[in-house]
């Protein structure tokens, strides 16, 4: 799946918080446990819950090796993950 842009709906009203979207995601994407890993990068979840639901738009599950892309300082898109 990486590098493919998927679309997929997410209804956040029926979610308490970010410990239940990661649970939705790794259920939709057939990835139990791999969100919940130590030491994986988890940029949301600095905003409050409420405030990040009024405000996200889309959600990117990326790679270990996207991380150290980003921790790297390179700017991380859309079209550079397609390419690659």
């Amino acid at each position: 799946m990486q590098g493919m842009a998927v679309g997929r709906a997410v209804d956040f009203t029926v979610l308490k918080g970010y410990d239940e979207l990661i649970d939705e995601l790794e259920e939709i994407f057939e990835i139990k446990g791999e969100l919940h890993d130590e030491g994986n990068m988890m940029l949301m979840g600095d905003d409050p819950w409420q405030e990040f639901c009024s405000m996200v738009k889309r959600i990117l599950i990326c790679s270990s090796q996207d991380v150290k892309k980003m921790s790297a300082g390179s700017q991380l898109t859309l079209s550079s993950i397609d390419n690659e």
